[in-house]
């Protein structure tokens, strides 16, 4: 396994062999974090093509309540789950958190019946903030964008955090405004708010 991957503060990650797999670079995941503050504390987290889970890390750290993954690869969410089970005082907060292996396009259409997690507790989340990254060469951001603005688990004023390429540029539309767009190296982050 690569050993590469650390979290703010140096705590080393587990990571993918899959040369597809392409983790939120730590300085993104500086950024999306200081741009945001303290109103991840208590927040519900949805981390969506979560890969091998290191925003999904990083979101428990800063204070996360809830944190739902999903990421389709079976071996990526096996190493997102032990991830976010390394963490400090996570013994306490297991049922806090739910990966599941599953394709987001599909976990995200509207009407989609979600009642695949382990907990009630889940299947009644608004989440706070979501951070999406799918591949940046599949162009699935438009599409992923306007399914999870039409989900029920979305709630005016939820964040969408969307990491993309350089050459995507999102627009506002009926469901969102933009608030803020900011690039690092060839990523950018488009945040979005409901409207």
């Amino acid at each position: 396994m690569k050993t590469n991957l650390r979290l703010i503060g140096g705590r080393r990650l587990e990571s993918s062999r899959n040369i597809d797999t392409r983790p939120t670079t730590l300085m993104v995941r500086e950024a999306i974090f200081n741009i945001l503050k303290n109103t991840v504390e208590n927040s519900n987290w949805l981390d969506l093509f979560s890969g091998t889970g290191a925003v999904s890390c990083e979101a428990y750290n800063h204070g996360a309540k809830k944190i739902v993954a999903i990421e389709k690869n079976k071996n990526n969410s096996k190493i997102c789950l032990k991830n976010l089970h390394s963490l400090q005082n996570i013994d306490n907060r297991k049922n806090d958190i739910e990966v599941i292996c599953k394709d987001v396009l599909i976990w995200t259409k509207p009407n989609t019946e979600r009642n695949i997690f382990s907990s009630n507790d889940f299947n009644k989340i608004k989440f706070d903030f979501i951070f999406l990254d799918p591949p940046y060469r599949a162009n699935y951001h438009e599409l992923v964008l306007n399914q999870i603005f039409n989900c029920n688990f979305i709630k005016k004023g939820t964040i969408v955090i969307c990491e993309h390429s350089l050459d995507i540029d999102i627009k506002t539309n009926i469901l969102w405004n933009i608030y803020d767009v900011r690039t690092y190296g060839q990523s950018k982050l488009t945040f979005l708010i409901h409207i």
